[in-house]
């Protein structure tokens, strides 16, 4: 049984542990951890594949972690200190990437938490968390662990790794902090995360790091058929804004005039709505490119010229989301990519245009 194995291994776990500078256990002052009955949770996870680690990542012929179904890390999270056996464990350095039937995206705060089924004073099994606007791209938040190898895990030592908190209590994390990781990811459409445990060993061959190269400290060995971080469920607040209004009222903006600047940042509302961010890279003085957000289709989106800053004329452009096409002779444009569209925009050679900026109208 679970509560047997987490008993004696925590047991055994008997170096000090210091206070560090992230956000205590649940019910403590200043703690961010997220009850799994927070009103916010709009979406839970609808689908959850494992692949499952092995119960020993050292010895070769351990065998995979077996507890629980996959199924138990969809819908709403119900583990809890008294009855933490509904999850999938996931073995040394397994993974469960999940699916989430409406895609959701960043608001000013958290925006989705991760539910582990620790109900011990310091055994809390650790994972790093991943999101995916495609199911294949996926990208990191950055972890840091201050635990000491052979120490006990202190919720104040760990930030952004899943499983620092009780059962029933989710881990938080904030897209915002992934905003410029890459154009294959728009934090404001999340359609998949994933979970990947992480090993506790001190063993180069097979030890987890953080985003600063600290070996990842939790408990190790674990040699039970639930050994690994145990998946009790992973919910988000806010679905995906598919239109302007909805999109400003996710934000928290107040002023829904297309041409302000609500967060200060350079780019008028609607074109950060339009595109996600509303860069526009020269790549040579002849190619431009920019992201282009398909699936909102209250807008139109222009790509302008201008030799002097005064005149401007129309380059390319998209309708309600349409494909963007040519509006000038000698301009090619080519798309890449679904959700989030890459597009580029190649200027014939003797352009008279030397300023270039997007456009957009809704």
């Amino acid at each position: 049984m679970i509560f047997s194995i987490r008993f004696i291994v925590a047991a055994g776990l008997v170096s000090p542990t210091f206070a560090g500078p992230f956000p205590p256990a649940a019910g403590q002052p200043g703690s961010d951890a997220i009850p799994a009955d927070d009103s916010r949770f709009t979406v839970w996870a609808s689908s959850c594949v494992v692949e499952s680690g092995p119960t020993d990542i050292a010895d070769p012929e351990s065998f995979p972690a077996t507890y629980g179904l996959e199924s138990a890390a969809t819908g709403p999270a119900d583990a809890n200190p008294d009855w933490p056996y509904p999850v999938v464990s996931l073995g040394d350095g397994g993974t469960a990437t999940l699916e989430f039937a409406q895609p959701f995206g960043d608001v000013p705060g958290p925006d989705l938490a991760v539910f582990e089924n620790s109900f011990g004073a310091s055994f809390f099994e650790l994972a790093h968390v991943e999101v995916s606007s495609d199911g294949v791209n996926y990208f990191r938040f950055p972890a840091r662990s201050l635990t000491e190898p052979g120490g006990n895990v202190d919720p104040t030592n760990v930030r952004n790794l899943a499983g620092k908190y009780f059962a029933g209590f989710g881990t938080p994390f904030d897209l915002a902090e992934l905003r410029q990781v890459s154009p294959l990811l728009d934090i404001q459409r999340i359609t998949h995360v994933r979970i990947i445990d992480a090993v506790g060993t001190n063993d180069p061959d097979f030890a987890t790091h953080d985003a600063a190269g600290n070996i990842v400290v939790d408990p190790y060995p674990t040699p039970y058929p639930s050994c690994g971080f145990d998946l009790d469920a992973v919910g988000a607040f806010s679905q995906t804004a598919t239109t302007y209004a909805a999109w400003l009222t996710a934000q928290g903006i107040t002023d829904m005039a297309p041409s302000a600047d609500s967060n200060h940042d350079g780019v008028p509302n609607l074109i950060e709505y339009l595109t996600g961010r509303g860069r526009v890279v020269a790549e040579t003085f002849a190619t431009l490119k920019f992201p282009r957000l398909s699936y909102r289709t209250d807008g139109n989106l222009r790509v302008e010229g201008s030799p002097d800053l005064q005149q401007w004329t129309p380059l390319a452009e998209s309708n309600h989301g349409a494909t963007m096409v040519a509006k000038a002779a000698g301009t090619i444009v080519s798309e890449s990519g679904d959700s989030v569209k890459q597009t580029t925009v190649t200027l014939s050679p003797g352009t008279p245009y030397k300023f270039f900026r997007l456009a957009a109208e809704p």
